[in-house]
């Protein structure tokens, strides 16, 4: 039972709340983003969360022709996802003669005689008598009009992603492997909402999504989210300089016990935040900094950027700024941040010391990280198993007392129902009430609504609230 209760808090971010997958690191992963063509640019980001090639790729520059050793690389990543679909049921690998400065139509034809070697439980379209040019013209896989592309052209490192991009997109929509996800949908006179339940954490493999998650974002005027994660650095840094720092002349020492103030100093230095720089913040503050990480298997600063850049309402916000599309945040940083600094003191220390023991623990090697609790999660939403995930996730998100319980878990527990309250219900009526204003607005508007899954699915959520309200509510599947 303690084991549960001092992992919960950390579980738990990464379906309540946008905030523990936070920028603080941003200054040390994040890198300048090389040119490449306008016209691949949509494909491009579709296929960054493939995991079909490597971002250092953008490095090396994405307009040379690719190299034969880059096309082995794509080849590779392509069986890998292709296997990762759960619907190969045979296939025969050949070993292929690549060679530097490919065409276009050399590359199409490494490309189809790939997917031709794999035997799959459905129809991707493949024919006896079929050419690779017909295939990928048929499923507008090669329109052979970007950018005044030709057959007969060097074939660049960009236009070998986009085209295995658009395959792997096909391939996944034709045998249904797509991630289906947690949707619900809801109307109300001429208005239309999308409730999409998100992890704020993810990986390559929950993409991509299904053509039903993809078409009601399309058919959305406005994309609703907890907060614009895209938000600018300096704002975000800002206020967690206004809320998370001590300003009366206190320290960190000053306000928690030696020992976790020892544990916090050691644990950040890690991470290169000097003794001065960390006590400066309040406990809520460095769980917040550091949290994210007890998500990852190794600790790794690099790991939970990728993660934090795969999350699901990552994905749709970016897709939002790409398309023009209007983004209404239920929340907003300093909404979360208030929420954060309104723990008491013995939660906010509870949170900041079982973060700085989850990390160390995983830097000694003595544990993985819950990436556990990740990785079921993010199955269950890959496969739209709610049943699932009410049956081994939600439960987590209710705060009870147990028979098993120690006097030391029962000491915790108070602190674990403020967490709860103040994190998911008073949260919870917050967002129902924006939903109950897009349904009841005047005129006719549909909203994609992603806010963390636990939010949706819990012991009363904000779908319960809605349907309290009158409101008939249907789970798209």
């Amino acid at each position: 039972m303690k084991k549960r209760l001092l992992s919960l808090f950390l579980i738990l971010s990464m379906l309540l709340t946008v905030m523990p997958v936070s920028n603080v690191f941003a200054q040390e992963v994040a890198t300048d983003q090389p040119a490449y063509s306008a016209w691949a640019t949509s494909d491009l980001i579709v296929g960054d969360t493939y995991g079909i090639y490597p971002q250092s790729w953008y490095d090396k520059g994405m307009q040379k022709p690719i190299t034969h050793g880059q096309l082995r690389g794509l080849l590779a990543g392509l069986r890998l996802k292709l296997l990762n679909t759960d619907c190969v049921v045979d296939y025969n690998e050949q070993s292929y003669k690549l060679k530097n400065d490919m065409t276009v139509e050399e590359v199409l034809e490494f490309l189809y005689l790939l997917i031709s070697d794999y035997e799959f439980s459905g129809d991707i379209g493949i024919t006896d008598n079929g050419t690779a040019l017909e295939y990928m013209a048929a499923y507008g896989i090669f329109t052979g009009n970007e950018d005044g592309l030709s057959l007969n052209d060097r074939c660049t490192v960009e236009q070998a992603c986009v085209i295995a991009t658009r395959l792997i997109t096909h391939i996944y929509d034709a045998l249904d492997a797509a991630s289906k996800g947690f949707l619900w949908k809801i109307e109300s006179g001429e208005n239309i909402v999308y409730l999409l339940g998100s992890v704020h954490l993810a990986d390559y493999d929950i993409y991509p999504f299904s053509n039903k998650i993809l078409k009601a974002f399309e058919e959305s005027d406005v994309l609703g989210v907890e907060l614009d994660m895209l938000t600018s650095a300096n704002v975000v840094n800002t206020l967690l300089l206004q809320y998370g720092v001590y300003m009366d002349g206190t320290t960190l020492k000053d306000h928690v016990s030696e020992e976790a103030y020892t544990k916090t100093v050691e644990t950040a230095s890690i991470f290169g935040y000097s003794e001065e720089l960390i006590s400066m913040f309040k406990p809520w503050a460095i769980y917040l900094m550091f949290s994210a990480l007890t998500n990852s298997s190794t600790g790794s600063v690099e790991e939970m950027a990728t993660a934090a850049t795969l999350g699901i309402d990552m994905k749709f916000t970016v897709d939002a700024y790409m398309t023009g599309k209007p983004i209404i945040e239920l929340e907003g940083y300093e909404f979360q941040i208030r929420v954060l600094d309104s723990f008491s003191d013995e939660l906010a220390e509870y949170l900041m010391v079982s973060t700085m023991d989850a990390i160390a623990d995983i830097m000694e090697g003595k544990k993985s990280g819950d990436n556990q609790f990740l990785d079921i999660t993010l199955d269950y939403w890959r496969d739209g198993d709610i049943e699932g995930f009410m049956k081994d996730i939600a439960p987590l998100l209710v705060a009870e007392e147990t028979p098993d319980m120690s006097e030391e878990d029962k000491a915790v527990l108070p602190l674990l129902e403020e967490y709860t309250y103040k994190l998911i219900t008073e949260r919870d009526k917050g967002m129902a009430e924006k939903i109950d204003g897009f349904l009841k607005a005047e005129g006719s508007s549909t909203y994609f609504v992603v806010v963390g899954t636990g939010h949706y699915i819990s012991e009363y959520s904000v779908i319960n609230i809605l349907e309290e309200m009158g409101y008939e509510i249907n789970l798209i599947r």
